[in-house]
């Protein structure tokens, strides 16, 4: 009787450390494969994240471009009105918002320099004069400005050639 006791009692201590230890294989292999699913989820929230910073640049940097622009043709006289509309730079502005949620500190600052100097350039440039020195200043701070921002941003975004050597300022 004590040997079919100690076979059964022996036999049980046995089952109870083999479930103990495949219990902790499969909490080890449960924590792994949860900690694999945060990664992954981590990347595609920075794939997200990225996405929309790039979008972002994108836009923001279209709709300062078409300020430029508005403010090239004043000076130049391209359209008939002396001054341009109240709401003329408010796209850009709106886009500039946007990117402060996405973007680094360093290219929100040069957005935001790059915004300033358009806006600065198309409010006192004066209609039909492209000889005014106020209308060549304010060109040269926006090109310097677009010229900043689209290095930072090119920077910011890991594009390979972003070298200041092969940016030329355009309207």
């Amino acid at each position: 009787m004590i040997g079919v006791l100690g076979t059964l009692s022996g036999g049980i201590a046995g089952v109870l450390i083999t479930q103990r230890r495949s219990d902790r294989r499969e909490d080890k292999t449960w924590e792994r494969e949860r900690a694999r699913e945060r990664e992954r989820w981590s990347r595609e929230d920075e794939a997200r994240t990225f996405d929309h910073r790039r979008e972002s640049y994108v836009d923001f940097y279209d709709s300062v471009k078409i300020m430029a622009r508005l403010a090239y043709d004043k000076g130049y006289g391209l359209f008939e009105e002396t001054e341009l509309p109240d709401d003329w730079h408010a796209p850009a502005f709106e886009r500039l918002n946007r990117l402060r949620i996405f973007a680094t500190s360093s290219v929100a600052a040069a957005a935001a320099a790059a915004y300033n100097a358009a806006w600065q350039w198309g409010h006192y440039c004066k209609h039909d004069d492209p000889d005014d020195p106020k209308f060549h200043e304010g060109q040269v701070a926006y090109d310097h400005a677009e010229i900043d921002l689209l290095m930072r941003i090119r920077d910011d975004l890991a594009i390979p050639g972003s070298d200041i050597d092969d940016v030329a300022p355009f309207i």
